[in-house]
């Protein structure tokens, strides 16, 4: 790792090392030729299919009429745990959180400790964290506050998500050391990842991340190496599966990860809403041991319009720009905007959940204005507040 101040770029790479990446399946053409794919995602009427390491576009009317009701399904999130998100009514109207708790006395449950499989499993309210290595309860619980925490960020923001309120524990999978991490799918320069499955996913984290360390034949916590980026991942666990569509898919759901991943953290609290943290984040350039993602506060940014609808390949071709400036663009929708109540962000969101695509689905962002209108307003908002942004 080069530099202390590209870690949080090189970790927030893995955020969807496997984007809404269903189980492998039987897929079935018009022809009636059989594969066993996975599927990863489906745009612009193509099913994108993994098969030995590789991605394959395959247009949605020409496979079987069983695997179009799958896709059909798979695009609602229906084929995704149904337990979870049954009868939790979104939270819309509730103000925006400002500092946001937890006790730091969580209740941890030892669920399993089975030295001859090598599994441990310890539970948190929200959390089920499944080791490979017996850990101490307290060392559970000191982080997993920084888990319960975010889970609680996003059941406050009132943007309408539903899987902070599953009924089901969200899984965290944690590893003694990175090359038992590495192993089972993170990414070698990664300090955790974010992996989907459609629906719900797992995250995958080695241990050193959180701060845990051996001290002789037990664990214990530095407290000073707590990771507080890993609130990205765990933000992109508890983000509904509307939200990843097209248009929205990279900006905002990597916006909304920064957001909350750097409004503030210590010890179980969150000052969300912290504009000097983020605005710091985004422009330092890592003076003084800060990390950050070194956009500085003269930006030029690509046309917005661009910016919305690229692929989230492309939006990876550039990630330390374009999670950077994403953020500065959400909390702009979140803080900034019109009468500064999130209510045209709140419309874009809610488009989202009724399956609207662009063009129409960018209307309630424009909220009648044009995409130069558009972009002299964000614009106009940062520079109040010490950010120069031009638009290209």
């Amino acid at each position: 790792m080069s530099s202390p101040r590209l870690l949080p770029a090189i970790l927030l790479l893995g955020a969807i090392l496997e984007p809404l990446r269903g189980a492998e399946r039987s897929w079935t053409n018009s022809a009636g030729k059989t594969i066993n794919a996975t599927l990863v995602e489906v745009t612009d009427g193509k099913a994108v299919l993994r098969m030995d390491g590789r991605n394959f576009e395959v247009p949605v009317a020409n496979l079987s009429p069983g695997d179009q009701e799958f896709i059909a399904k798979w695009k609602k999130g229906d084929t995704a745990d149904p337990s979870g998100d049954a009868g939790v009514k979104p939270n819309w109207d509730g103000p925006w959180p400002g500092l946001v708790t937890v006790p730091v006395d969580l209740e941890i449950e030892v669920v399993k400790e089975d030295t001859a499989s090598g599994e441990y499993i310890y539970a948190s309210p929200h959390y089920e964290f499944i080791c490979d290595v017996r850990l101490n309860t307290s060392v559970v619980k000191r982080f997993s506050l920084l888990f319960e925490a975010t889970n609680q960020v996003c059941r406050e923001l009132p943007l309408g998500m539903v899987k902070p309120f599953r009924k089901e524990r969200h899984k965290i999978h944690l590893f003694e050391t990175r090359e038992a991490y590495i192993a089972k799918g993170g990414p070698p320069e990664s300090g955790g990842v974010y992996i989907s499955r459609g629906g719900e996913g797992d995250i995958l984290v080695p241990l050193t991340s959180l701060g845990v360390k051996k001290v002789g034949s037990s664990y214990s916590v530095d407290h000073k190496e707590e990771n507080t980026t890993l609130s990205h991942e765990i933000t992109h666990q508890l983000t509904d599966f509307e939200y990843y569509a097209e248009g929205s898919r990279g900006w905002f759901t990597e916006g909304l990860a920064e957001y909350v991943a750097h409004s503030g953290y210590r010890s179980g609290k969150f000052s969300v809403n912290d504009l000097g943290k983020l605005k710091d984040y985004v422009t330092a350039y890592g003076e003084d041991g800060r990390r950050g993602r070194a956009l500085g506060d003269n930006l030029t940014a690509p046309d917005l319009q661009e910016f919305f609808l690229q692929s989230y390949d492309s939006f990876l071709d550039n990630a330390n720009f374009n999670y950077g400036f994403a953020a500065l663009v959400v909390y702009y929708y979140f803080h900034m905007d019109s009468n500064k109540d999130a209510a045209n962000i709140k419309a874009f969101l809610k488009a989202l959940k009724e399956e609207k695509t662009p063009p129409e689905l960018f209307e309630p962002l424009l909220a009648g204005r044009t995409w130069d209108e558009m972009e002299t307003a964000i614009a106009q908002g940062w520079r109040s507040r010490g950010v120069k942004i031009s638009f290209r």
